[in-house]
């Protein structure tokens, strides 16, 4: 057989063994399989005047899953992984919930999601994700410096349209799959918290008390299903940092579904 050939054949068979490996490797990461249902919260009334039912959520991102939750005492199967986790009213972390990365909504419906994010950060791979996007007015209300123990903002809280794209910690981004559903598309920035308290924090086996806060409120159309996920390259030690938890469900990604 011809040396070209068979150095091609030899490169498929060694790809297909290496993203079959990478598939083993992710699978291998507990999923979660709960549901986080959002709480009402009476009716929101839009820009143009239109009332909506209003609900809410609340999460956490955290610089590793050592906080327990959905992925088990200890961090579960990869405890230096990044990961969201459900969250108590003021950014506590719930460690004894099952179910931390999968969402459900109503439809036809104003959803406002709060996000304490621990974590530090960096650089974007694109400025797209930097800017909100699918929000009310294509808004968020950002609190850079939060105080956890205190339950107030350290820092006055201000409405932005976009973050410095150097200074990402995580993004929420849900989006939908090409089909005739209604099309939902909504990205938030979270800002880095201080990457020295983050470090000192993990060092001690905890987490830092002052994360950011970010708030956001968007529309759902009717009932669908979805995928969140961030789209900061967060996945250390990976390939352009997209390995890892980074393409693992339950860490950095979830299921959102819409339902009527």
């Amino acid at each position: 057989m011809n040396k070209r050939i068979l150095g091609a054949l030899a490169t498929v068979v060694l790809g297909a063994g290496v993203i079959a490996g990478i598939g083993t490797y992710v699978a291998s990461a507990k999923n979660d399989s709960g549901v986080i249902n959002a709480s009402a919260a009476g009716t929101y009334t839009a820009p143009d005047g239109t009332s909506y039912p209003h609900y809410t959520l609340t999460m956490n991102t955290y610089p590793n899953s050592t906080f327990g939750g959905h992925h088990g005492a200890g961090g579960g199967a990869h405890p230096d992984w990044v990961s969201y986790g459900a969250s108590g009213p003021y950014g506590e972390p719930l460690t004894e919930s099952k179910t931390g990365s999968n969402f459900s909504v109503p439809a036809h419906s104003a959803v406002t999601i709060t996000i304490w994010q621990y974590d530090s950060g960096e650089t974007l791979n694109n400025d797209f994700f930097a800017k909100v996007r699918g929000t009310v007015d294509g808004t968020a209300t950002l609190v850079s410096r939060y105080d956890t123990k205190t339950h107030t903002n350290v820092t006055e809280a201000k409405t932005i349209t976009q973050i410095p794209h150097d200074e990402v910690g995580h993004t929420f981004t849900i989006h939908g799959m090409s089909d005739d559903q209604d099309q939902l598309f909504v990205n938030v920035p979270l800002l880095l918290a201080d990457d020295a308290e983050v470090t000192a924090a993990e060092e001690e086996g905890g987490f830092t008390q002052f994360p950011t806060m970010t708030t956001f409120t968007f529309i759902t159309g009717d009932e669908g299903e979805y995928i969140w996920n961030c789209e900061f390259p967060c996945g250390d030690g990976t390939i352009a940092r997209f390995g890892n938890a980074m393409s693992a469900m339950s860490y950095m990604s979830g299921h959102f579904t819409v339902k009527g």
